[in-house]
């Protein structure tokens, strides 16, 4: 893993996988938005931050968080934002990795909690231990859950208790 900060060559890759996962309708549709808001969420030691997970030069995967993601929950923060696999690197466990590694980020931080809106991969997350919150539709038609995770240092596996 990394951060995006540190290899911002990823960037275009992050981008293209977020753009062709949601880049339709009721998302922006023009892949350099995906790239600018990649670009921008590449923070180093302050939110928005963004890690990626790599095989060599090969980009697999990327995460964020960021002080908010849907715009009906700024009354929460943070949230995980733009968490992606590539298709054909999906159910190997590099999206559990860079969850992992975001919270561990996170907690290091004194960072207590986080949240995650999702609107196709609410499994995925309760598998890595997020616990759903509240399901509503948004304010463009899309049925959203939110789920919500405390984040303790400890509760990784290899870090000390």
């Amino acid at each position: 893993m990394s951060l995006l900060a540190d290899d911002l060559g990823s960037a275009q890759a992050v981008a293209d996988m977020r753009w062709q996962e949601w880049g339709h309708p009721p998302e922006p549709t023009d892949p350099a938005w995906w790239l600018e808001t990649t670009i921008r969420e590449a923070g180093r030691e302050r939110l928005p931050v963004t890690f990626v997970a790599h095989d060599g030069d090969e980009v697999l995967g990327a995460v964020g968080l960021d002080t908010y993601d849907l715009d009906e929950r700024h009354d929460t923060t943070p949230w995980v934002t733009g968490m992606i696999v590539r298709r054909d690197r999906r159910g190997e466990g590099i999206g559990r990795a860079l969850m992992r590694h975001l919270e561990r980020w996170a907690a290091e931080r004194g960072i207590a909690e986080a949240w995650v809106g999702t609107d196709l991969a609410l499994e995925f997350y309760q598998h890595c231990g997020w616990t759903l919150q509240e399901t509503f539709t948004t304010s463009d038609g899309q049925e959203m859950s939110v789920l919500h995770k405390p984040l303790h240092l400890g509760s990784y596996p290899g870090e000390a208790r």
